[in-house]
């Protein structure tokens, strides 16, 4: 029997070790060792039963929601390609004077952003996304007349009425939505740290981060990201890290 991840899961490893998001509970977790390494080895074998993994320990992935073993794919669990470890941005914002009509734009976006992540989880939010990156991909065939500077330095006078502590998510949507209503094609990184847990989100298009410091790549190593359509939530790891929390940990990224 092949087996392939649980749709809407997505994971990341860190020193050996594997975080989860669950983007319909909207919760990450973490799994025993055992079944971990019984993971990872499924991971290796791309889905299809290894030596070295226990049946009784698949059994538990399969319990857990993890893995699906009766409809699985011919070609076993499809790997997407690692996310791009951002190496750029876009320099400091305040260099750049928006113009008034994208600030209010993004004055706009943040108030229906901060709506959504109140009334809706991870996995509505990616569904959003990619209809709005449909919707807009068929509306730009026209060069870009708004500059990507002109979008961050908006949201960085926005981050004056709204803050930025603790809203990375809604503000992380509320740029993304505009940047594809103004013809970009970015993406939204969900990044996970451990010892202490905490996550952050951010906009990227390639490898330039978008409203954020260069500083946010610390959470982009060692990337993995399977269970989703398209390219619309990632999840990736930092690169240091000792200890896991507790399975079915809760945490909206900060």
């Amino acid at each position: 029997m092949e087996f392939r991840i649980k749709p809407g899961l997505h994971f990341c490893v860190v020193e050996g070790r594997t975080i989860f998001l669950d983007e319909d509970a909207s919760r990450y977790f973490c799994i025993p060792d055992d079944v971990d390494r019984a993971f990872q080895l499924v991971i290796s074998a791309e889905g299809k039963p290894d030596d070295g993994a226990d049946d009784t320990l698949i059994a538990d992935l399969i319990a857990l929601e993890i893995l699906e073993g009766e409809h699985a794919l011919e070609g076993g669990i499809d790997r997407s390609p690692p996310m791009i470890v951002p190496t750029d941005d876009l320099g400091p914002p305040y260099v750049y004077a928006p113009p008034a009509f994208e600030i209010a734009a993004a004055f706009y976006e943040r108030l229906r952003s901060n709506r959504i992540t109140v009334r809706r989880g991870v996995a509505d939010v990616r569904r959003l996304i990619e209809r709005e990156r449909l919707r807009f991909r068929r509306e730009h065939s026209y060069p870009l007349s708004t500059s990507h500077l002109a979008v961050s330095a908006a949201f960085e006078v926005s981050d004056f009425v709204f803050g930025r502590n603790d809203r990375c998510l809604p503000r992380a949507i509320a740029m993304i939505r505009r940047y594809l209503r103004v013809g970009y094609d970015p993406s939204l990184v969900i990044g996970v740290r451990i010892n202490p847990f905490t996550a952050h989100c951010w906009v990227q298009q390639g490898s330039t981060v978008f409203g954020e410091s260069i500083d946010i790549a610390r959470y982009a190593s060692d990337s993995r990201r399977s269970g989703a359509e398209g390219r619309d939530v990632r999840l990736s790891a930092a690169p240091r890290g000792a200890a896991y929390g507790r399975a079915g940990y809760r945490h909206r990224p900060d």
